[in-house]
Order: C-alpha cells, then structure tokens, then sequence
C-alpha cells in the first residue's frame, strides 16, 4: 500500500505544486478542494475530496472521507490560506474571524481529527507558514495574526508530538506566484476607498511590495516533499532569501533596529 499525503489549498499555487510534486514522490495524494471546477483541475491520479476549513461540519465529513479511502495516511500538509487587506480599525471583526477561521482554527481542528492515524504511522505534519508570521505588516494584520499564531501551534505540535514520532515541519515561503498573492493584489488596487485618511499613505509602499514577483510556487513544493521525505527532517525549511531576512528581521533583531528597517521599506522617513 502506497504511504498517503493529505494537501489543503491544492487547486492551485504552493498547493497545486505540492500536488505534482508529491505525486512523483510516489505518494497517493488526497487533494482538498472547495467545489468541482477546483476538483476537475487537479494534476492527473490525485483523489479530491470537499473541504472548507472555516465550517467545523464540513471538515469532519471530509475527515470521514479521507478515512474512507482505507489508505496509509503518512503526511498532512496545512497549504490553505487567505487574507484580507484593510486597517484594523477598518476591517470587520467578521473578516478578522474568517480569516483566523481558514488560516488557523480549520487546520487545527483537521490536524487533531487526523492526529490518530498520523501517530499509528508515525507519519509527518507540514505547515506552509509566512514572512508574516515573524514579521507583522500594515494594512494585512489578520493574516499576520494569524501567520503569527500558526507559528506557536507548530512549535507546540513539534513539543507535544516528538515522543509518539509524529514529526512537524514548519515550510516558510517569502513572497510566492499564488491565489492570495494574486488577490492581495487586486485588493490593494482599490482599497483606498475603504480605507480611512489616517491610513492612506500605507496604501502606496504596501501596494508596491504587492507588485515585487514572487518565487514559483514550485520551489515551496520541494520544499514540502523534503520534509516529507527526509530521514531527519528540518523544523524549519526557508524559501528564499526574503523568508530568512524576516526570520532573522522578526525573532533577532532588536526592536529598534526592526523599527528603523520597517520605517524605511514602507518609505516613511
């Protein structure tokens, strides 16, 4: 029986890469999708199944129907995402909880109901994490909140599982070709509008970090198969140097100094 992998997020992006990519490792690959269109996309041989990680309902039913499949669940990969721009003042509570519902409390809650299987194959946790979960940005703070918890959940998860053999790996992308990128890039052409006066003259630098290319969602994808795959997997894998230098920017650096770079790569003086 081939070893199973569970991927979120996998109709495109980190996660249709991840798709592709664990497939030629051999993997039999249990693809979350929100509806058929997403379903009829998936790179050929992956087995798609229903998942909308902010209705607790629907991911029990989807954990019914991974377990169906009788299969060998060796892996779970956390790939799906979204964000929404705006200031906190600004943004609703609703789309501060929509959003801390798909980034954190959907994958959670699969990740406990997936938890038994995972420990009887001492199998392995990935978590496709952010630059924004070390380094907060305006105008974007429920997905940095979010990013910022999905940080301590994998650092307790790797604490909590390392006895029972159930290894977590934290997959940290700098800016990537993908659906929330693309979005977040549409969201900033018009958002001035909603966004209170106090607030504008973030609207420009943060649009502008929008626009910088990102790395192919390729590169995070192998990165997913090495934590996957490794004999001694790492708790931390970066992609690219813009993930690193957040890392380093965020958890290091004193105060002051991440003050003064912020400052300057938001163009304030």
């Amino acid at each position: 029986m081939s070893a199973a992998v569970v991927i979120t997020g996998a109709s495109g992006g980190i996660g249709a890469a991840c798709v592709s990519r664990l497939k030629e490792c051999g993997f039999t690959v249990l693809a979350a999708v929100r509806n058929d269109a997403q379903a009829s996309s998936l790179a050929s041989g992956a087995i798609p199944f229903r998942l909308d990680l902010s209705d607790s309902t629907a991911i029990e039913c989807a954990v019914d129907e991974i377990l169906s499949h009788g299969l060998r669940l060796e892996g779970l990969v956390n790939n799906a995402g979204m964000s929404r721009a705006g200031a906190i003042e600004d943004l609703s509570l609703e789309a501060f909880r929509e959003v801390m519902e798909v980034n954190l409390f959907g994958p959670l809650q699969l990740t406990r109901l997936l938890l038994p299987e995972l420990r009887a194959t001492q199998g392995r946790i990935v978590i496709v994490g952010s630059g924004e979960g070390f380094l907060a940005t305006p105008l974007n703070s429920a997905y940095c909140m979010a990013k910022h918890a999905v940080e301590s959940l994998s650092a307790s998860l790797r604490l909590e599982l390392r006895a029972s053999g159930v290894m977590v790996s934290v997959v940290s992308p700098g800016q990537t070709e993908t659906k929330i990128l693309e979005r977040a890039r549409a969201e900033f052409l018009d958002i001035e509008e909603r966004t209170s006066p106090p607030y504008r003259r973030l609207i420009a630098p943060r649009r502008d970090m929008a626009e910088r290319r990102g790395a192919p969602p390729e590169r995070v994808a192998d990165a997913v198969a090495k934590a996957l795959t490794s004999r001694r997997p790492r708790a931390r894998y970066f992609v690219g140097p813009d993930s690193r230098a957040a890392f380093l920017l965020g958890r290091i650096a004193p105060e002051a100094i991440r003050r003064v770079i912020v400052k300057h790569l938001l163009g304030f003086r």
